[in-house]
């Protein structure tokens, strides 16, 4: 794989260094396939000779623009946004609002999964070859089929068909047998990766799509460490896991008694939990999974599970595309990869404009923050993917990029644009200066009194005092102005109220993920809304677990 990455990196390199010309290439194969299209004919992508030519006959569009032809798509109907067979519908997380449906095809697939296969594992290679073993990983992933389209066709997270395709090759990089993959059960399934991953003293990394996803496992290995020693020692499931008997069956196949790894492990279990992956496991070097923005609060509970293992976050991706890839494991910037999609950069300043200029690829300035446009192979024209993302540097003629926050997932109430990214520096200053952990957060804007005011609801792993609670009101308020001067002005000249703090019983957002996967969210795609307006059932969840 190493090698195989090694080929796909120089290709990669040649690609950056033309980035415009491989990205404009990619908008041509995108049009010439697809011009008997529904939607190829309605826009006339024949006639179609210049990118200033797209841009003038093709609209810029949201999902709501394809709704109407993806159900038809779901009835079984071709050539409706593109002559390509659906392999299937990626549903998307539905953190930002309602959950879309979104087609995915044996090309689109294809593009980007030479880069999540083989280049992530390349790079992370070029980073730490000096402490390189050739182990398996332990990979948090599902192939949980939610559900089939009216037209037979599958309907699936885009992890889930992913790891689908490569599943022959699945046991010689991971240590978790298939099987595992396809349990429903959030808890059953990350109990059961642990397992396995247990069995091989020899593991090197940990990945997960995001690295709550990590958190979440390395939670559930001190929760169960006493199961997990003992299914270890005797070489089968315990009866208490939520599987079915076919499946119990196939994976105690995959076991055997193995005391004396037991042994280690419970002798490691009892020192306690922080820094027990690298007593586990000693030969771990990397934990790959999606952090940065909104994720870096999860950072600290993990490197309190690793003993700071390197986190590595390699890729910048959605259910609609495969955007960027990071070289550095030291940071958290992403690549543009040319040959996937065809890209468009709207100015964030100009982004609410009713028909925006918008530049391509080799046109951005460093320093500048974008909304992203694409066009891919799998039917989305000129399609807002409401990411906002700003230009760190170049890399060959491509642009670096760090991903700022998604466009809906702003608190904004007097026009202040408090994002994602000014939530997690306010609280994790605040958080700092009361020495407190913090499980997790969301926010709603509260129109109820009159000026407004943001509601945090936080768990946190220990119990605070209700004397506490508004000295850390204040100081988070105050945070938040230092953070979002926007919001500072608006808070002076009395626009909007101070904040407020609703502490939350422990493990209420495993009941919001719970939920999430209850309603056909991946558990390997589930995120925990950071603006949760419009969302009465999460909001229920919250205000009934309310101290």
């Amino acid at each position: 794989m190493i090698s195989a990455g090694g080929l796909v990196e120089k290709k990669f390199n040649k690609y950056t260094l033309n980035s415009r010309y491989i990205n404009e290439e990619v908008l041509f194969k995108i049009l010439n396939k697809n011009s008997t299209s529904k939607y190829g004919e309605k826009y006339n992508f024949n006639s179609i000779k210049s990118v200033d030519e797209y841009k003038s006959n093709v609209p810029i569009t949201d999902y709501l623009d394809y709704e109407l032809y993806i159900n038809e798509m779901l009835k079984g109907e071709k050539n409706i946004l593109i002559t390509d067979d659906v392999e299937f519908f990626g549903h998307t997380s539905g953190t930002t609002g309602k959950q879309k449906l979104v087609p995915v095809t044996k090309k689109s697939r294809e593009v980007g999964s030479k880069y999540m296969a083989l280049l992530i594992e390349r790079f992370a290679y070029n980073n730490l070859k000096n402490k390189w073993n050739y182990g398996r990983g332990l990979m948090l992933a599902d192939t949980v089929m939610t559900t089939y389209s009216e037209g037979g066709v599958p309907i699936c997270s885009a992890t889930s068909g992913g790891m689908d395709a490569i599943k022959v090759i699945l046991p010689k990089i991971y240590t978790s047998p298939y099987e595992v993959m396809k349990i429903k059960d959030k808890n059953a399934a990350l109990y059961l990766h642990l397992l396995f991953a247990l069995e091989d003293k020899n593991l090197t990394y940990i990945s997960g799509v995001f690295i709550s996803n990590v958190l979440d496992a390395l939670r559930t290995l001190e929760d169960n460490a006493e199961l997990l020693v003992r299914d270890i020692r005797r070489g089968s499931i315990n009866r208490n896991l939520n599987i079915d008997g076919e499946t119990r069956k196939k994976l105690n196949k995959c076991l055997k008694p193995n005391a004396g790894r037991a042994d280690e492990i419970e002798l490691e279990f009892s020192k306690g939990f922080e820094g027990i992956c690298r007593r586990i496991w000693p030969k771990l070097i990397y934990i790959a999974s999606v952090t940065g923005a909104n994720f870096s609060i999860y950072d600290d509970m993990v490197n309190y599970y690793t003993g700071s293992v390197p986190i590595y976050s390699p890729a910048y991706a959605s259910t609609e595309a495969m955007i960027g890839i990071n070289p550095y494991i030291s940071k958290i910037r992403y690549v543009i990869i040319p040959d996937t999609v065809f890209y468009e950069f709207i100015p964030v300043k100009e982004s609410n404009k009713e028909n925006p200029q918008t530049y391509c690829i080799d046109e951005l300035k460093v320093g500048e923050k974008y909304e992203i446009i694409i066009t891919s192979y799998a039917g989305f024209y000129r399609y807002r993917l409401g990411d906002v993302v700003k230009v760190v540097d170049y890399y060959n003629n491509s642009p670096e990029i760090e991903f700022l926050y998604r466009k809906n997932q702003a608190l904004n109430m007097v026009s202040e644009k408090t994002t994602e990214d000014h939530l997690r520096e306010s609280l994790s200053k605040t958080v700092k200066e009361f020495n407190l952990s913090l499980v997790d957060y969301t926010t709603l804007e509260d129109n109820r009194i009159t000026p407004g005011r943001y509601v945090f609801y936080l768990e946190f792993n220990e119990e605070i005092p209700k004397s506490k609670i508004k000295f850390i009101e204040n100081t988070l308020d105050k945070e938040l102005q230092k953070a979002n001067l926007a919001y500072g002005r608006f808070r002076k000249n009395n626009r909007l109220a101070c904040l407020s703090i609703n502490i939350v019983r422990r493990n209420t957002f495993d009941i919001i993920k719970r939920y999430l996967i209850s309603k056909g969210v991946s558990k390997s795609q589930i995120k925990i809304p950071r603006v949760i307006t419009n969302k009465k059932d999460i909001l229920n969840i919250l205000n009934d677990n309310s101290k």
